[in-house]
């Protein structure tokens, strides 16, 4: 007599029906695919695995943040509506904002399916929020309406993003998913900013390359600007570069973590923006000194400068670099000449914004109102055909449109968050999530310093690297509970 079969196997023993169901599944998909569409399999294929991601989605809602990154890396290219017509320059709905909109609802959803009623405290909730006020009562006033508005708005989404971001990485596979996903768009913006300066194919319009000071074509990847560009790759170089110094790694995931840190310096230098050149400087510099490697930082600094000097007399364009590099250090000397254009106008600009603080110091002039009321504050001698009228220096910007009291939340964010996570790092026990901290509390440093001549507020990779240092570091704080 034959056995019975163990009970696990009768568990999974497979039904005749669903295999004759999955039979005439099979033919049925052959015959649409011969007599009624031929792509039938691949939408087939594609809907499974649309179905696949969503169901992942609503159980690791983290699995969203790849493609967050993604999209915001496409920029330019990744713009859906928007460009031309009544929103044009106001509204541009881009893959970032759908991936947002999948995000939102998969942590909801994922937040219900659980019946989570306890989150992590939102701790610069409250510079935040009265940032947010002082923005939202100059709304009243402002005379730049309604792209005031729709700043406003894009802002607060951020806020919100950066929440969400802290509630959704919650696990170390999530913060590796991170790291890799940069590894990856550190490699391809970095390739894709050289091939435009070598070919010369790039998005930018020449008339504004000619407006920001640039002799050549300056890599831009997937953005419509050269600094913005420079500045995601910046945010991916800096936590990689941080792993690497503070964390032992395998030999394979050092050599790739090492290839996207070298090669993102490259599409760093195929920027030509100064200001990420500097801002760069300033996060490694960080890097080193929470790592306790402060004596390789002039080390670095002095191999850098003989690779540039090295390399003038023989890659294109390696000259150019030499001297915008020079230029930083030059620009007083030759403040108001033709080719210190691009330096001397953000001068101009700071003192634009100081004269509106002055006129206006309690509430600002409102807020995005600098781009309207500039021609009155003017500097003599401003240099109108650079089509420059934007404030590129934040902190300035933000005391001449909120005035003191915006001016004042903004500067209690920034420092509660720097302060706040440097005195925890001292704390973190996790090798590798402290490695990764300081990577991010080095890349909000280096923003601070990219926004003192960028006015790229409403950034990404700015609140995002926030929301996921935050995140970072509840993490450590949950290993080390009982």
């Amino acid at each position: 007599m034959t056995a019975p079969a163990p009970k696990f196997l009768r568990t999974f023993a497979l039904d005749r029906r669903y295999f004759a169901a999955f039979l005439v599944f099979q033919g049925a998909v052959v015959a649409g695919s011969i007599f009624v569409f031929e792509f039938l399999p691949a939408l087939l294929i594609g809907a499974l695995c649309v179905a696949f991601f969503v169901a992942g989605l609503l159980l690791k809602p983290w699995i969203i943040v790849p493609i967050l990154l993604l999209t915001t890396g496409l920029d330019s290219t990744g713009r859906l509506f928007g460009e031309s017509g009544p929103s044009k320059e106001i509204f541009l709905l881009t893959g970032f904002h759908l991936a947002f909109g999948m995000m939102v609802l998969g942590l909801a959803a994922n937040i219900c399916l659980r019946q989570r009623v306890h989150f992590p405290d939102f701790e610069i909730k409250v510079p935040l929020f009265l940032f947010l006020a002082s923005i939202a009562v100059s709304l009243t006033y402002t005379p730049n309406q309604p792209e005031a508005t729709v700043s406003f708005l894009r802002i607060c989404a951020l806020v919100l993003f950066t929440y969400m971001v802290q509630i959704t990485l919650d696990s170390r596979r999530a913060v590796s998913a991170v790291l890799w996903s940069l590894v990856v768009l550190t490699i391809a913006g970095s390739v894709m900013g050289a091939y435009q300066v070598i070919t010369g194919q790039f998005h930018l319009p020449a008339k504004v390359i000619t407006a920001l000071g640039g002799n050549v074509p300056r890599a831009t990847g997937a953005f419509h600007n050269p600094n913005i560009f420079a500045s995601f790759v910046m945010s991916g170089v800096l936590p990689l570069l941080a792993v690497l110094l503070n964390y032992r790694q395998p030999i394979g995931q050092r050599a790739l973590f090492a290839l996207s840190v070298v090669i993102g310096f490259g599409g760093l230098l195929a920027s030509f923006s100064r200001s990420s050149w500097v801002s760069t400087l300033a996060g490694v510099l960080v890097i080193l000194w929470l790592s306790g490697k402060l004596r390789y930082f002039f080390i670095g600094v002095f191999a850098f400068i003989l690779l540039v000097l090295g390399l003038k007399e023989f890659v294109p364009y390696a000259e150019y670099i030499f001297e915008r590099l020079a230029s930083i250090f030059t620009l007083f000397d030759e403040f108001g000449s033709t080719g210190r254009a691009s330096s001397t106008a953000r001068i101009y600009l700071v003192m634009a914004s100081l004269d509106m603080f002055a006129d206006h110091p309690f509430l600002g002039t409102g807020w995005r109102s600098f781009p309207v009321i500039f021609s009155q504050y003017a500097p003599p001698g401003y240099p109108h055909w650079t089509l420059v009228k934007e404030p590129h220096t934040i902190v300035t910007a933000v005391l001449g449109e909120l005035g003191i009291v915006g001016f004042a939340a903004f500067v209690w964010f920034v420092g509660k968050t720097f302060f706040l996570s440097l005195g925890r790092l001292q704390q973190m026990q996790d090798s590798y999530l402290r490695a990764v901290a300081i990577g991010l509390i080095a890349t909000f440093v280096a923003f601070q310093v990219n926004q003192t001549f960028n006015g790229d507020l409403p950034s990404n990779m700015f609140w995002f690297c926030i929301g996921m240092l935050f995140a970072v570091q509840r993490l450590d704080a949950d290993a080390r509970a009982p």
